[in-house]
């Protein structure tokens, strides 16, 4: 494994703030599926240079928090970036690193800090802040933005990055400059500073370095009848007239979203033969679909989960199945279009309405990652099946564009920038590599076992969760037969301790387990002629603390 063009350059720029550079800010516009989160492992380089005391990273959902903390404990990342630090998942808790080098959570958890724990924690150390999907936070008077911004000027190095530094509703980007190139219109100012470096990596780049893979579109035109203001009308989807937003609302919520998602479903089991670790990520418009739909494929006898807004921990159970292996398609709305590190995922069933030029691109990279379990590079592709209304035809069209372009790069004296395979495919016959039925069940194997390793160790956060469950178990079970109340047995705990479970450290959390095993054993019953309970604790070694 090599670092990317842009990992490469973030690096350097860590390197020379550690050889004494003035940097103090890095922005980085890396196209979806190029390899962001590896960049705060890069920037760790500063805790271990005696630059920065502990990090922190910031992104925009839980789903996400959780992913980061995993990336932390990957050993390909870490030998790649010649780090060893761990984080932990955090919500404004006092003392959010619990004894590891830093923590990560969520916009959402920042802006209803009320306390300002986060704050007064960042006035206590030196920080690198890490701000993922900045594209989040609005310039003008944004929420998130006013919760961030203490925190940016508190720390001693700041990273933002996005897969889109822009916004759907077009208004600026918190903490990135903008220069106006016409009368009222802004843009992003991308230019090295004193104390800002930029990097920018965009998807001709990433294809050139194969470090993403390109994409296919299925566009499917359709025909809606829908009812409004009592009066009956019509259209196709593909139209250019104002009925077109109303159109794709029907097609959606009718027939043809079904139709659509059959296809789909179709293309990718006829692939997955080819590529057994290929999965499905369908993109609904609304929670209820979302779960009809679920109900659709599983009626289909395809193992198939649901992953929705209104629930963070079923969402969050569902993506580690289906990030694991165990299910092969998730369906879900408002998540997982965004930062969803999944390089199994081959198809993306888009069916839903929602239309910005940043929304469609961060779905579209969800299906751009490189499968290391699907052959050679030249025989991976993503596949989009999405309806052909003008806005999809049109960024379809531009991300195609971006990867012809990145080919007449790689191939120059091919200057018209046209594949050059007999079939049309960018990077030509891809059916020439065709893998066995035996090559694919030895891939599948090869996948378990990665997959069982990649989940095999648990992030500090669940390693918290594990012991913390130990100890209630331990302590119902023991009250249960002696007839005690648990909360009795907790408050003994806590003045023991002096110090709640949920603000333990996990070193603190794993004595607290051998100390509860220890005074309230299981064995001491009623009738066993032995105290219930111990009437003076013995005295034993605590130097767990």
């Amino acid at each position: 494994m090599q670092l990317r063009k842009h990992q490469r350059e973030f690096k350097e720029v860590i390197d020379g703030i550690i050889a004494g550079s003035s940097i103090r800010k890095i922005v980085v516009s890396a196209t979806p599926g190029s390899g962001k989160s590896l960049l705060p492992l890069l920037a760790g380089r500063l805790i271990a240079a005696g630059k920065a005391d502990k990090i922190a990273w910031i992104c925009p959902r839980s789903s996400l928090q959780d992913q980061g903390e995993r990336n932390f404990m990957n050993r390909q990342q870490r030998e790649i970036t010649e780090t060893n630090l761990t984080i932990r998942s955090s919500t404004n808790d006092v003392d959010p690193c619990r004894n590891t080098d830093g923590w990560i959570s969520t916009f959402q958890a920042l802006g209803v800090d009320y306390d300002r724990t986060v704050l007064m924690e960042f006035n206590q150390r030196r920080y690198i802040l890490v701000v993922d999907e900045n594209h989040h936070a609005e310039a003008e008077d944004g929420a998130w933005m006013k919760a961030i911004a203490p925190l940016c000027h508190r720390a001693a190095y700041v990273v933002f990055m996005s897969g889109t530094m822009s916004r759907g509703d077009k208004k600026k980007v918190a903490f990135i400059p903008y220069s106006e190139i016409e009368e009222g219109i802004f843009a992003p100012c991308f230019e090295d500073s004193e104390d800002t470096a930029f990097i920018e990596y965009s998807r001709t780049d990433a294809i050139s370095d194969k470090s993403i893979i390109p994409l296919s579109f299925v566009l499917s035109d359709g025909h809606a009848e829908w009812e409004k203001h009592s009066k009956k009308k019509e259209s196709k989807i593909s139209t250019t007239t104002p009925m077109a937003r109303d159109a794709l609302f029907t097609a959606l919520r009718t027939g043809f979203a079904e139709e659509l998602l059959e296809a789909a479903v179709a293309h990718w089991k006829g692939y997955k033969n080819e590529h057994p670790s290929s999965r499905l990520l369908v993109v609904a418009a609304n929670i209820k679909v979302t779960k009809d739909y679920t109900k659709f494929l599983q009626a289909k006898g395809i193992s198939a989960v649901i992953a929705t807004s209104d629930d963070d921990k079923a969402a969050l159970k569902a993506i580690r199945a289906f990030k694991s292996g165990e299910i092969d398609v998730l369906t879900t709305c408002q998540v997982c279009y965004e930062g969803l590190d999944c390089p199994s995922i081959s198809h993306i069933a888009c069916l839903t309405n929602i239309r910005s030029e940043e929304w469609i691109i961060q779905m579209c990279g969800r299906a751009v990652r490189i499968d290391p379990l699907a052959g050679p590079y030249e025989t991976q592709r993503g596949f989009v099946f999405a309806p052909a209304d003008r806005m999809f035809c049109e960024l379809a069209a531009k991300i195609e564009a971006d990867q012809c372009a990145a080919y007449a790069v790689k191939n120059p004296a091919n200057g018209n920038g046209r594949p050059t395979g007999e079939n049309g495919s960018l990077f030509g016959d891809q059916s020439a590599t065709r893998i066995t039925p035996l090559s694919s069940r030895m891939i599948a194997e090869q996948q378990k076992l990665l997959q069982a390793a990649l989940f095999a160790e648990q992030t500090v956060s669940e390693q918290e969760g594990d012991v913390l469950g130990q100890i209630e178990s331990h302590i119902r079970r023991y009250a249960f037969n002696n007839r005690f109340n648990p909360k009795r047995l907790n408050s003994e705990v806590y003045q023991f301790f002096m110090k709640a479970r949920r603000d333990m450290t996990l070193k603190e959390l794993k004595g607290c387990l051998d100390h509860v095993k220890r005074v309230y054993p299981i064995s001491y019953i009623r009738g066993t002629g032995r105290a219930r309970v111990p009437t003076k604790a013995e005295p034993f070694p605590c130097d767990w603390l």
